[in-house]
């Protein structure tokens, strides 16, 4: 779809200059699900039509706002999105592998078992979102944040990111096995049950979560906690 002949794009803010750059999104030409499957070339359209297990393998967006959109174990594989607003979308089971996302966010949106491996990930964003289940297995990236979201049991396996924030959110049982993240900053979340926690270097984490952590660090080290008795 042609993109649409407007002025420049506003930018995003450059209040926190550490946090992910927000999607730049001008004006935004609605599209029929038979338009958008016709080409999978996406510029500046607003997308409100159920999409659930439709073919988008190595789509191509630039521009686009998903609106409570039904896209329940779709295809996504090799996509490139850059500028997308996922809100109240269901993306549940969706294939992200080895796509390359830039100036993304999902908000509200439901991500169980969603699989992003292999993918990279610039300036993205997730708020208030369930990723039970998700995997992020190899991806790269810098600029990745979690706020208010479920992740429990996501898997994080040989993931290299830089500037990742977790705000509130729910990683009991997470996996970071032979990832390398630095400097993650981990506060205000739950993280009991943590596995391959050393794949987290130099976390940053707040008073509560001391014992929780400590307890996942001596399961890596095989830490063997006995009486006096025995």
């Amino acid at each position: 779809m042609s993109r649409a002949a407007a002025g420049q794009r506003p930018g995003g803010s450059a209040a926190d200059a550490g946090s992910p750059r927000a999607p730049r999104l001008g004006g935004l030409a609605t599209a029929t699900r038979d338009e958008l499957l016709a080409e999978l070339d996406w510029y500046d359209v607003s997308v409100t039509c159920e999409l659930s297990g439709a073919p988008l393998c190595q789509l191509q967006v630039r521009g686009a706002r998903f609106s409570s959109v039904p896209l329940v174990s779709s295809d996504l594989q090799g996509a490139r999105l850059i500028d997308a607003a996922f809100d109240g979308c269901d993306l549940s089971g969706a294939r992200f592998d080895e796509a390359a996302l830039t100036r993304c966010e999902f908000r509200d949106c439901r991500l169980s078992g969603v699989q992003f491996n292999a993918s990279r990930a610039n300036d993205v964003r997730f708020v208030g979102c369930r990723l039970d289940g998700a995997s992020f297995r190899m991806v790269h990236g810098e600029r990745v944040w979690f706020e208010d979201c479920i992740l429990t049991e996501a898997e994080f396996c040989a993931a290299e990111l830089t500037r990742v924030r977790f705000e509130r959110c729910d990683l009991t049982a997470a996996d970071f096995s032979q990832a390398r993240i630095p400097d993650a900053d981990l506060r205000g979340s739950i993280v009991e049950g943590l596995r391959g926690v050393g794949g987290l270097q130099r976390p940053i984490i707040d008073a509560a979560q001391v014992v929780p952590f400590a307890y996942s660090l001596m399961a890596v080290h095989g830490v063997v906690i006995r009486g006096d008795e025995e």
